[in-house]
């Protein structure tokens, strides 16, 4: 039986596999990391095509009956975790130190980790090459929006900071055991070779531009009044006439790149020696 606690809403609907194993474009020459394998129908097809899968599994009851469910997989390695524990880093240099060319996540995710998990595996420095994950349908959305649309928000610059996302398709409850209240997607991520910015200091651009996105519907300045840690409004106006940016635009409406030259724009002028 499945147990809500842990977000476990079983894939049922083997139809779904095909996109999930085309996007995914496994070879033997992979290595791919599972988080939630569940009762292993995913697992299954992906021990097919991989060279080696390593399923990540925090259930002690599904974890133990994993291998016994698919039969004896050679190439099949199961551990008892908690997926929000990972060392993404060291779990893909480890990976890659056997052989494996590319590090890929491929998972049905729960979705209470789904956000956070995502962002940590493409934010580890050579960390996985490749994710392809079933997620809540608006995350999905935010996850692939543009600038201009009403899903992108301050994940989606921070996703899209690390990796290029593709919506791949549309999942319905009733593909799962049990149905979730909403509907799923599945979302391909491919790591950036390099971010589309360079920045002198990432954390003070993701904290500016979650604040920037706080009230989505005001305009940059208005936003950014009276938000904690951030500097005064007539240093943002200069900083915004710098950039080129129309202090009247919405957040919604910067490009990654827009957002860059702002941020850039202000830590410049608030250096002593500008």
């Amino acid at each position: 039986m499945a147990k809500p606690r842990l977000g476990q809403h079983f894939l049922a609907d083997t139809s779904f596999l095909t996109p999930i194993l085309d996007a995914a474009e496994i070879t033997p020459q992979d290595a791919v990391v599972e988080v939630g394998p569940g009762k292993g129908i995913l697992t299954k097809a992906l021990c097919a095509q991989a060279g080696h899968v390593l399923a990540l599994e925090l259930d002690e009851r599904l974890a133990n009956h994993l291998h016994e469910r698919l039969g004896l997989k050679k190439n099949l390695e199961v551990r008892l975790q908690d997926a929000r524990r990972v060392n993404w880093e060291e779990t893909a240099a480890g990976l890659r130190a056997r052989g494996f060319a590319q590090v890929k996540l491929v998972s049905n995710l729960p979705y209470y980790l789904a956000t956070q998990m995502v962002i940590h595996a493409l934010a580890a420095p050579q960390g996985c090459d490749r994710l392809v994950v079933m997620v809540q349908d608006e995350v999905a959305r935010r996850m692939c929006a543009v600038p201009g649309g009403k899903d992108f928000s301050a994940y989606s610059v921070a996703l899209q900071y690390y990796g290029v996302p593709s919506y791949i398709v549309k999942v319905p409850p009733q593909a799962f055991n049990p149905p979730p209240k909403v509907s799923s997607a599945v979302v391909r991520i491919d790591r950036r070779p390099a971010p589309p910015v360079v920045l002198s200091d990432p954390d003070a651009f993701f904290f500016i531009v979650h604040a920037m996105f706080t009230h989505r519907r005001k305009t940059v300045r208005r936003c950014l009044q009276g938000s904690a840690g951030v500097p005064g409004q007539a240093d943002w106006d200069r900083a915004l006439e710098k950039a080129g940016i129309d202090f009247r635009r919405r957040p919604e409406t910067l490009s990654i790149e827009e957002l860059a030259n702002i941020v850039s724009a202000l830590q410049a002028h608030n250096r002593p020696d500008v």
